[in-house]
């Protein structure tokens, strides 16, 4: 009779639908009912009707002449186990859990130890837990433990990385065909597993070659191999002259570069994976709360949306905001945050905690944060617009009669302080403010929070550095201003327009190390605002002179505090020249409209390899131009009606400039009376006619360009033997007689 091979999804199928008929009939099962495990937890979940069901564990031990186990008791006999069931959902549904209460450390010495592994497989059981209801077995599950003892660390833990040997000279698989731990795979002689007494079986059926272990097999063309089977005729002279350890296998693992795989996109929901405990943070791993849960501060997506729950990275700075339509604390609570929300315990990466310390802060500045789109800024051809002051948003009294207004959460900045692995201390400024809400308005008020994280290396005393010790590019430029033989710390602005490019909205970013930057604003001026041009020009300088507030600037990135001579004064070179009277209407010339700071750098040294860079001087100058209202043409109305406003740029501009460590070597005179050899400033330069055949030339491989550098060389020579002088010569030397 042929035998018949049932599909395995067919029998997972009968499987479910007994599963759900026991279940329908109103007994319990196991879910799963059999279990391999091979660590000191096993889970599964009893589920039906768990009405007077009662779980039992039993250590059970096949007979010794059928080899079967027992049958299921309601009686328990369990010393190292212990059975652990978790709160119920109901009477349907319970979780069971089987701990190991051994230790898995290997015996020492002493053989009388009871409490510790004999060998490295340590326990090797079968385990049943059984349902009972009124003392009758209902249900059962099966669990087969096959444990191995741990491998503890021996001597002095070293806080040193491995060292990783050189792949291109030794690669890191040195046995490839070492395929299973603990045990000796066949015909792998360089397995360490492998005894020399089962070496004997399959000795003489190795593996060979690189799989083998064998990493620098003889190549057929060194000149050493004696025996190369059905070798021409003219192997002895191309054959290769090298080294042994020289070997083309090797390059199988050159640098030993690896790349990451690409995972595929996928629409599918990603599996949340449970936190783990830190022993010890590292760059970009998530912080945990007391709770083992992630630490989170809202973050912007990839696509802009606003993660409300966002974990944080250890040792990654971030700037983030999220924009909402302003409402009620009843109804957004994000938007209204307290102390006690916002002190959590944090664990600290050492197996300690530290609890975060809020500064709350108010402000009634509200203008980064409050928008009312109803009425949307528009301004008249009369209304002047000159550069930034503070402004509340909305009337706050009128809201105040109606108790519409609410303290809401403007920003949140923390400030994580971290020292080697762990976490010090960390820092929150809670930015509130009074926010009035309109509930005649057509359009709700829009609310920007804002958020931010910075890491500082040091305690709560410590601040942020631009490098360690040369600035680092990219990194804001510290400048800072002296009081009492004390210096605080600011930073070089310059304008960052948004919306309408008005310099009364604009706002500030900082000056970047080694990042060149030019932006500006706008201010709007009338005839009558440019009669008095020595107010002008005051007004400009001043406005453009508050984005640099510091009087000194830090040489190095990481400057201290306290020592006058790692910082450098800023030198400003004030316009206030007021030479002839501007007798035009409407017309002001020496405007210093333009501001720019020129930063003079160099490196200084080499640490580890890497140049660092340092500001040797700092220079703030301005430009003058002439401010004229345009009312040329048929255009004359600023003309005749001195209250219509023209625009007006204003602009700010860094430069850094980089000077040698050394001079530049002077010409010589030869470079400056023939140009035409000069191989810096020529197209064609003789005295590189031989460049493809240096190492200079990455066109292609060197060997290559030595090859064709060869064939070329003998052409000419194949050419000058059997050309024509040649002949000549041969000649004439054979008709000389002697």
């Amino acid at each position: 009779m042929a035998s018949q091979h049932y599909p395995i999804g067919l029998i997972c199928l009968c499987i479910s639908l007994l599963v759900f008929v026991e279940v329908i009939w109103g007994q319990s099962v196991f879910l799963p009912s059999f279990i391999v495990t091979s660590g000191r937890n096993a889970t599964s979940f009893l589920v039906g009707n768990l009405a007077g069901v009662t779980p039992i564990l039993n250590i059970e031990v096949p007979s010794n002449s059928t080899g079967m186990l027992p049958l299921p008791s309601c009686t328990g006999n369990s010393s190292q186990w212990q059975l652990l069931t978790g709160e119920r959902a109901g009477n349907s549904s319970l979780k069971v859990t089987v701990h190991l209460n051994q230790s898995l450390q290997l015996c020492g010495s002493n053989p009388n130890e009871t409490s510790c592994c004999p060998e490295s497989l340590c326990v090797v059981q079968s385990l049943r837990v059984t349902a009972c209801r009124n003392n009758s077995v209902e249900a059962t599950l099966l669990v087969q433990a096959e444990i191995y003892a741990e491998t503890p660390t021996t001597g002095n833990v070293s806080e040193n990385k491995t060292v990783i040997p050189n792949q291109v000279y030794q690669p890191l698989g040195s046995c490839p065909c070492d395929l299973q731990a603990g045990v000796c795979d066949i015909r792998c002689c360089c397995d360490q597993e492998c005894t020399p007494s089962l070496i004997q079986l399959f000795g003489s059926y190795c593996y060979s070659g690189v799989f083998g272990g064998n990493v620098t097999p003889l190549f057929d063309q060194l000149c050493s191999v004696q025996t190369v089977n059905k070798a021409p005729d003219w192997f002895p002279f191309l054959c290769v002259q090298s080294s042994i350890d020289n070997s083309p296998f090797l390059g199988l693992f050159y640098q030993g570069a690896t790349i990451n795989p690409i995972e595929s996109p996928s629409f599918q929901t990603p599996s949340i994976v449970e936190p783990i405990v830190p022993n010890g943070y590292t760059q970009g791993s998530p912080i945990l709360t007391e709770n083992n849960q992630y630490f989170t501060i809202p973050q912007q997506s990839m696509i802009g949306q606003c993660v409300r729950e966002a974990p944080v990275a250890f040792l990654q700075n971030f700037k983030s905001s999220c924009v909402a339509p302003l409402t009620a604390c009843n109804i957004s609570q994000s938007a209204c945050l307290n102390p006690l929300e916002l002190s959590l315990r944090i664990i600290n990466g050492q197996g300690g905690f530290i609890n975060i310390t809020v500064i709350e802060q108010l402000t009634t500045d509200l203008s980064d944060f409050v928008s009312d789109p109803n009425n949307a800024e528009t301004l008249s051809p009369t209304q002047e617009s000159l550069f930034p002051v503070s402004s509340n948003s909305g009337d706050l009294n009128a809201s105040e009669q109606n108790g519409l207004c609410e303290n809401k959460s403007l920003s949140l900045n923390y400030t994580f302080f971290w020292k080697g692995n762990s976490l010090t201390n960390i820092t929150v400024i809670h930015l509130i403010g009074k926010v009035c809400l309109d509930a005649n308005a057509k359009l709700p008020l829009t609310l920007t929070q804002r958020f931010s994280a910075v890491f500082v290396n040091g305690d709560a005393t410590a601040q942020s550095n631009s490098g360690n010790p040369g600035y680092q590019i990219g990194m804001p430029v510290i400048a800072g201003n002296t009081r009492s033989s004390v210096i605080t710390r600011t930073t070089l602005n310059v304008w960052q327009p948004v919306g309408n490019g008005l310099c009364a909205t604009a706002k500030t970013t900082p000056v970047l190390f080694g990042v060149d930057f030019t932006s500006g604003c706008i201010l709007r001026l009338s005839l009558k605002g440019l009669s008095n041009c020595s107010q002008t020009r005051e007004t400009v300088q001043k406005g453009l002179s508050s984005l640099v507030s510091a009087t000194i600037v830090a040489k190095r990135g990481n400057p201290v505090s306290t020592d006058q001579n790692e910082w450098v004064s800023i030198s400003m070179a004030l316009n206030m020249s007021s030479t002839a009277a501007d007798n035009v209407p409407g017309t002001c010339t020496g405007v210093p409209a333009n501001m720019n700071i020129q930063i003079i750098t160099a490196d200084v040294g080499v640490v580890e390899g890497v140049p660092q860079t340092e500001i040797l001087a700092v220079e703030v100058g301005f430009t003058s131009v002439t401010w004229k209202i345009q009312c040329g043409g048929a255009d004359v109305a600023a003309c005749v009606n001195d209250s219509i406003v023209q625009s007006f740029p204003v602009s700010t501009s860094v430069t850094f400039i980089k000077i040698p460590a050394q001079p530049l070597p002077s010409k010589t005179r030869f470079q400056l009376n023939y140009t035409e050899y000069d191989c810096d400033r020529n197209d064609v330069c003789w005295p590189q006619l031989a460049y493809p055949l240096t190492r200079y030339y990455t066109g292609e491989s060197y060997s290559q360009s030595i090859a064709k550098g060869m064939i070329l060389v003998f052409i000419f020579i194949v050419a000058s033997v059997l050309g024509s002088p040649w002949n000549q010569i041969r000649q004439a030397w054979n008709n000389t007689t002697f």
